[in-house]
């Protein structure tokens, strides 16, 4: 036996990006592990408190959590999932609905009201095309991960919103994607609301620089007790293994354009910090939280100094 000991192992768990392939490495006297598992999977031992050490995690629902007190876990400046929500709103393919306007009065369905998702499309809808989040009657399932807004009127339904959509019984649907989205184009039921949904999206990011970022990386507070310095080397970990994922030919431009430019730059860049702040604004009129909170409280102490290089 060498009498060495074996480093200690730190388990990151998030979805199977393709960018995170490298993330699993020994650096700085960790083992760092990256478990990639299915949509959503990540987010369970957060939302119930079940032991974990680095998870991914909803940045809306953070901020919903940080602003009902939960302190037991920090964020990391690790922006890992971004989309654009011009396209996450879903109309039967016959409709007469073109533009964000006619859902005035509509019937809209979202299985979790407060993902992150939806408000960046409610939050954008009033920035870009006037219409107000209580303008349009909102119907999700019984189980949401925090209570909507009294505001919203959210109302409680059984069905399958994505068949309700088809059936006719509500308007549109809200969510990032859909299982009519796996049929062959020619047997789908549904479309998206906008025609062009790319055209809108490389004009908003055009006039606004904004990609929405939907999720961060969260550490546990036990974790970081018995490893203080480890946030900085995951975010390092992070960080390389994206590069290493560049360097392999990948490519993460929203629209697979060729770009040297990285759409997704992790740390608490000024362009960042901006969609954070957006991000905040939104949920704050959307009562989501009860005031707009400062960012930097929100992440690991001395992130604000971190490049992603």
């Amino acid at each position: 036996m060498s009498g060495v000991e074996a480093a200690p192992t730190i388990e990151m768990v998030g979805n199977d990006y393709p960018f995170f392939r490298h993330v699993s490495r020994s650096r700085d006297g960790l083992d760092l592990k990256y478990i990639p598992v299915g949509p959503g999977e990540a987010f369970k031992p957060v939302l119930e408190n079940l032991p974990f050490q680095v998870n991914e995690f909803s940045l809306a629902n953070y901020t919903l959590m940080r602003d009902r007190g939960v302190r037991w876990m920090t964020a990391i400046p690790v922006f890992l999932n971004r989309a654009f929500r011009h396209g996450s709103l879903y109309v039967h393919r016959d409709s007469d609905l073109t533009q964000p306007a006619q859902l005035r009065g509509k019937t809209i369905g979202a299985r979790e009201y407060t993902q992150t998702a939806g408000v960046w499309w409610r939050g954008t809808m009033i920035d870009e095309y006037d219409l107000h989040w209580t303008e349009v009657n909102w119907v999700s399932e019984p189980k949401q991960r925090f209570a909507p807004p009294a505001e919203a009127a959210v109302k409680t339904v059984t069905g399958d919103l994505e068949q309700m959509v088809i059936d006719g019984e509500i308007d549109a649907y809200l969510a990032p994607n859909t299982k009519d989205n796996q049929r062959p184009e020619n047997e789908r039921k549904l479309r998206r609301l906008l025609p062009d949904t790319e055209a809108a999206e490389r004009d908003y990011y055009a006039r606004t620089g904004i990609y929405p970022l939907n999720h961060a990386v969260v550490i546990h507070e036990d974790c970081l007790a018995q490893f203080p310095d480890a946030p900085k080397a995951l975010f390092d970990a992070y960080c390389a293994s994206k590069k290493q994922f560049y360097a392999e030919g990948g490519n993460l431009n929203p629209w697979g354009d060729a770009s040297v430019e990285d759409p997704m730059p992790f740390g608490l860049t000024d362009k960042n910090i901006e969609i954070v702040e957006t991000l905040f604004r939104y949920l704050h009129e959307q009562k989501f939280i009860s005031k707009i909170p400062d960012i930097e409280p929100l992440f690991i102490d001395g992130a604000a100094e971190w490049v992603d290089a």
